[in-house]
């Protein structure tokens, strides 16, 4: 089952992806290389994204797609 979320990125690895928590259920979330180069995600960077479980068991959630919380949105 499909999910999105409020994130912020934990780590930010180049040529390895993302990780980050959700800030719904302080989950751990896995963001694929290619959507962590599509945003160029950097620590502290808040992001929505929507996920899926994970096929394998940690962390948990892995981002599909995401995008950069507006300021409006992150009040």
């Amino acid at each position: 089952m499909a999910a999105k979320s409020a994130c912020i990125i934990t780590t930010s690895n180049e040529n390895q992806g993302a990780y980050g928590v959700r800030c719904d259920t302080d989950e751990s979330i896995y963001f694929p290389i290619s959507v962590a180069d599509a945003l160029g995600l950097e620590e502290f960077d808040e992001v929505e994204a929507i996920m899926i479980r994970n096929d394998r068991d940690e962390p948990k959630w892995k981002a599909i797609k995401a995008r950069y919380l507006d300021e409006a949105d992150a009040d």
